[in-house]
């Protein structure tokens, strides 16, 4: 058990110590996404928010520099949260951070005590497949696991195409996974929301732009040889999650 709690500490450290703006997407570079997933003990999740942020308080006062955003899932798995930051380089994860530095040994222990799991995994955004997102509150994951990457990249480029020439709003925000894990999606794509009320509105999405460029017939040619490229268990899901403001430390916030 001490063990454990000793892993989650250093997992929750290292995804809070993250540098750079969390979901910026205003550089059209290839930006690494770090995501910590942490399950929340049962009955916890106000535990877990005091001590996030009386860690965060202190973090603030001791000079912190780096930048997350906080999400919680609507869907699944209860008590399930996100913590997300970007880096640009490898390299940024040397930077000594004095915020961190003072406070996670004081904070530390109380925070990951209400964390019953945890794990991070880093993607890396696709600029080329992806628009543009800003003012978002509420996102949707749709989560691929891929047998046949090449396949994947060729027709998931014709679908993104076809959305670029429609000019098409609402398109997503693409990543891949760098290095694998057991049961994790390869690649993911973001579907963006000012609001939960803007879950209601009715988009065309990616099926309506391809049967007005392709017909019915040629948009389910498109969705068979997409389904090819999946692999065979636990192909595709979804997940819903919301912004909590209290809990992420955005330069926009000071």
């Amino acid at each position: 058990m001490k063990t454990k709690k000793k892993l989650l500490a250093a997992a929750l450290a290292a995804a809070i110590c993250m540098p750079v703006a969390a979901d910026d997407h205003e550089d059209d570079g290839n930006q690494m996404l770090s995501i910590m997933d942490l399950s929340i003990q049962h009955g916890h999740g106000m535990q877990f928010r005091e001590a996030m942020t009386a860690y965060m308080d202190c973090y603030v006062e001791n000079g912190g520099t780096n930048e997350w955003s906080t999400w919680a899932a609507v869907d699944g798995e209860p008590n399930r949260m996100m913590i997300v930051s970007n880096i640009e380089m490898w390299a940024e994860l040397d930077a000594d951070d004095p915020g961190d530095e003072a406070c996670w040994p004081e904070h530390g222990p109380e925070l990951t005590s209400h964390v019953s799991s945890a794990n991070r995994q880093m993607f890396r955004r696709m600029p080329d497949w992806s628009g543009d997102a800003e003012g978002y509150t509420v996102v949707q994951l749709h989560n691929f696991r891929v047998e046949d990457g090449e396949a994947f990249s060729e027709v998931v480029g014709e679908m993104v195409g076809m959305m670029k020439d429609a000019e098409y709003e609402h398109m997503g925000t693409w990543y891949d996974a760098v290095g694998n894990q057991r049961w994790a999606a390869d690649y993911f794509v973001v579907d963006h929301y000012e609001n939960f009320a803007a879950m209601d509105e009715d988009r065309k999405g990616v099926n309506g732009v391809m049967v007005d460029a392709l017909g019915e017939e040629g948009a389910a040619e498109i969705w068979d040889r997409f389904g090819d490229t999946l692999a065979d268990m636990e192909p595709y899901w979804t997940l819903t999650l919301r912004r909590v403001d209290s809990l992420s430390h955005m330069a926009s916030d000071e």
